[in-house]
């Protein structure tokens, strides 16, 4: 056994954050549950699916350098029996590269969306985790290598290239949806590369009831970013009886109307910070309702105190570049003469309406010069002829920035629109409409989780159907990851609770699963071999913070110690 130390038979292991992770899989039954759907029956496998998936889990959750290859190396120093309490006596001489190869296919030919359901919903039986309300979202994985793209005899979502929210169009990819109620997700799906968002949000839409196991006059409320809000999804939505809210896409005309609209008007519903954390934005909004093709939604303008960065730039952009043409054109106007103060003023008022201005007002004038006239003659003139005199108008004008229109176009670039069917503001209120759509941050966490670098990439894996099935455990283990945070997070928001030591010692009732990992890191455990038995116990006991995270978890720190039989 490497990485541990002897003396006289005891041996140290690390444990960590791991046996808290393998209870949360034990108490959903995720083993059980994928072998019910993905083991063979006549398997001799010494290590079931469901069991080899919660070793990948494992290892996601705990180390980023990943390779399926060597998996074993990762668990050497682990105490395996408090990582499997439904399988304890498994032996890390079965993890090879070729098993972990055959799981991924029987994953792949169990269907893994269907498996992955199963798991998802498990946990809502168990946890209790809320299906009314569902935040949706999609991200881009890219991949290196050649992957030749379709194969006649698969099915399974293609590494192609698409639309990069990677900012990295030169690899192939694919595209992981993700569902959460309550930020753990209960919907997941793997598509190929080139997957439109809008399609997605459409086949979600279309199907959400029976996914959530919903009948059609329940409250059903799908949240989404603005890829979903096209003309075909919105009538998926009214037909399913499902209730949205979304941002409105610029695409939509009405969208630029309405922010014009809320910029004259002072008839803002202020509704401050959303957050308590310091710097955070302050919103106020403004609220009416409209139609699209004839269905009536209602549409929220907010406005926040936080400026769009980028939009403020690009709007300084466009005054200087209405500033530099407008200059241009009247450096060539007041070149040019004009034999009277009519046609200089006919002039301007065919630029006026050939050149518009938005950011700038140009306060004109024609001026009246008397100048030689170009004599006819052909020769020099006399030195006594008298030169013939005219009067001639010349354009000028002087261009000020209009501070009102810079200001108006500057608000609008800390304005956004949602749109929604829940259409009674005293039932939902701008402010629940609002919050309910900054808590899209939750998927995004999660991307961030999938986004990984090195999850999944390091995989080296080639087949598709077996990049899939990855996938969808990277989708599983993104389930032990929010869940766990869900548990803690919810216990500590009890009146009677007190905070816990974050990060930095600070304390704090909202931890992240990061911090949980942070605190719950540098455990090690003892176990010696008595008696033919196998029996494990903390090296020290867990500090005061450490004790309450498996508290405040659901479990004791008996979950830390085992004794059975090897």
């Amino acid at each position: 056994m490497t990485n541990t130390e002897c003396i006289q038979g005891i041996h140290a292991l690390r444990a960590d954050y791991y046996p808290l992770l393998g209870q949360l899989m034990n108490e959903i039954g995720m083993a059980d549950t994928i072998n019910h759907i993905a083991q063979p029956n006549n398997s001799q496998s010494k290590i079931d699916v469901g069991t080899y998936v919660a070793f990948f889990i494992h290892h996601i959750l705990g180390d980023v350098n990943v390779k399926m290859y060597r998996m074993e190396e990762f668990f050497q120093d682990k105490a395996i029996p408090l990582l499997f309490p439904w399988n304890p006596n498994v032996n890390l001489e079965d993890l090879n590269d070729d098993r972990a190869a055959r799981v991924l296919d029987s994953i792949w030919e169990a269907n893994p969306q269907r498996l992955f359901s199963a798991v998802a919903s498990s946990v809502i039986s168990k946890y209790g985790i809320p299906t009314d309300i569902i935040h949706s979202d999609t991200t881009s994985k890219s991949f290196k290598g050649a992957y030749d793209g379709n194969s006649d005899d698969s099915d399974a979502p293609q590494v192609v290239h698409g639309f990069s929210k990677d900012h990295r169009p030169d690899l192939k990819q694919l595209i992981f949806g993700v569902g959460t109620g309550d930020g753990v997700p209960i919907i997941g799906e793997i598509a190929n590369g080139n997957e439109s968002d809008m399609t997605l949000n459409g086949r979600w839409v279309k199907n959400l009831r029976n996914m959530m196991k919903k009948e059609y006059d329940e409250f059903l409320l799908y949240i989404a970013d603005s890829s979903f809000v096209t003309t075909e999804n919105l009538k998926l939505r009214k037909d399913t009886n499902i209730d949205i809210i979304s941002r409105l896409p610029g695409r939509f005309g009405i969208e630029n109307e309405l922010k014009v609209k809320a910029t004259s008007t002072n008839k803002w519903q202020y509704i401050g910070k959303l957050s308590k954390e310091k710097g955070a934005a302050s919103y106020k909004a403004w609220d009416t309702t409209d139609t699209i093709d004839g269905t009536l939604y209602r549409f929220i303008v907010v406005h926040s105190d936080h400026l769009d960065k980028r939009k403020l730039k690009s709007i300084h952009k466009s005054i200087a570049k209405e500033f530099d043409l407008q200059s241009k054109y009247l450096d060539t106007l007041s070149q040019r003469r004009f034999v009277c103060m009519e046609d200089a003023r006919i002039e301007v008022s065919k630029h006026k309406l050939s050149h518009p201005t938005t950011y700038h007002e140009i306060k004109w004038d024609v001026q009246k010069r008397t100048e030689k006239r170009k004599r006819t003659k052909r020769g020099r003139p006399r030195k006594d002829e008298i030169p013939e005199l005219q009067n001639s108008y010349y354009i000028t004008g002087k261009i000020t920035e209009r501070d009102d229109a810079v200001r108006a176009e500057s608000d609008r670039a800390g304005m956004f629109v949602l749109i929604t069917s829940l259409i009674d503001e005293n039932i939902y209120p701008a402010r629940f409409i609002l919050e309910q759509y900054k808590g899209q941050y939750n998927v995004e966490r999660i991307f961030r989780f999938i986004k990984n670098p090195a999850w999944i990439g390091s995989f080296c894996l080639k087949k598709n159907e077996r990049l899939a099935a990855l996938g969808y455990i990277l989708l599983m283990a993104a389930i032990i990851y929010t869940l766990w945070e869900r548990w803690v997070r919810l216990a500590l928001a009890k009146d009677d609770e007190i905070p816990i030591e974050g990060l930095n010692r600070v304390k704090t009732k909202k931890p992240t699963s990061y911090a949980l990992q942070t605190i719950m890191s540098g455990i090690l455990v003892l176990f010696q071999i008595q008696m033919g038995k196998m029996v494990i116990w903390l090296s020290k006991p867990l500090t005061h913070n450490q004790k309450r995270v498996v508290e405040l978890s659901g479990f004791s720190s008996e979950i830390y110690q085992f004794g059975g039989i090897v």
